[in-house]
């Protein structure tokens, strides 16, 4: 017996509302303390960023928390293109409707890295989010974390300003979860898959199975501009295991999926959302 829950894609929109993210990797993690800088933003590199970068990262972190979405808008190039297919009116609808959905959101940022490529700035960012949700269903607790590569280029009619004109996601994760002690849940999936490869996927519960039911699913969807405000359903089975353990085939052609896993017991649900690519 299953039963259906439909819920937003997080994904989508945390990675589109700001051009920045929170580093995963290890030797990221591993180096000194970040220094904190203006504004919350925390930089995490040996050299000194470029001034017009901490600007437009200082810029874009303080119109998010205070929901400006036109000034954040105001640093994308009008000829922005995602690497998930989408253009700068795309990005604009996705952050709209993340805010609606999420009014409470609050924004961090660091630099991982960054280079000078001429006039152009290709940088690593990264940024965290989280706040809450109140519903018909109860309050939902949001998290997440992005890392992108972002390029800028000097702003034609102001030259000591950046535009971002490319963005592409390196690595996403988000966690929603609901009620007084949702599953405590270790998610672990591969971050890149070479085509039509298999991998595993576990998502480990840490409460033990006892007299409780729980109940689980796993939702994949491609990565593409057109999906992004598509509602990702969970067709929930009850488990005999404590926790979901697949093994999966990635898809023949290169490209990006969403991965997500629902654990749901009777005091509460979590939803683990990562993106799985897939690359020779």
């Amino acid at each position: 017996m299953s039963s259906r829950s439909a819920f937003s894609q997080l994904l989508w929109p945390l990675a589109l509302s700001l051009s920045w993210g929170v580093p995963l990797a290890g030797k990221v993690l591993a180096q000194t303390p970040p220094l904190r800088l203006e504004s919350g933003l925390q930089r995490q590199v040996s050299a000194p960023a470029p001034a017009a970068l901490v600007e437009w990262l200082n810029e874009q972190i303080a119109a998010a928390n205070r929901r400006d979405l036109p000034k954040v808008m105001a640093g994308y190039s009008p000829d922005f293109r995602h690497r998930d297919g989408l253009d700068r009116q795309g990005v604009e609808e996705a952050i709209r409707k993340l805010w609606d959905a999420h009014p409470e959101l609050t924004y961090s940022a660091q630099i991982v890295s960054w280079r000078q490529i001429g006039p152009e700035i290709v940088a690593e960012i990264a940024s965290q989010v989280q706040g809450s949700q109140a519903s018909g269903r109860g309050e939902f607790q949001v998290k997440a974390s992005v890392l992108v590569r972002n390029r800028y280029r000097p702003d034609a009619a102001n030259p000591g300003q950046l535009l971002l004109v490319e963005q592409e996601v390196l690595r996403e994760s988000s966690t929603l979860t609901s009620g007084s002690a949702p599953p405590t849940v270790t998610f672990k999936l591969p971050e890149v898959v070479k085509p039509g490869s298999t991998y595993s996927l576990q998502a480990i519960v840490a409460e033990p199975l006892t007299q409780s039911l729980l109940l689980g699913a796993v939702a994949e969807r491609p990565v593409a501009g057109a999906s992004y405000l598509d509602v990702t359903s969970f067709a929930l089975e009850p488990l005999q295991a404590g926790g979901i353990f697949l093994q999966a085939d990635a898809p023949p052609e290169a490209g990006a999926e969403w991965i997500s896993v629902m654990l749901v017991n009777q005091s509460g649900l979590v939803v683990e959302s990562r993106r799985l690519t897939v690359q020779p």
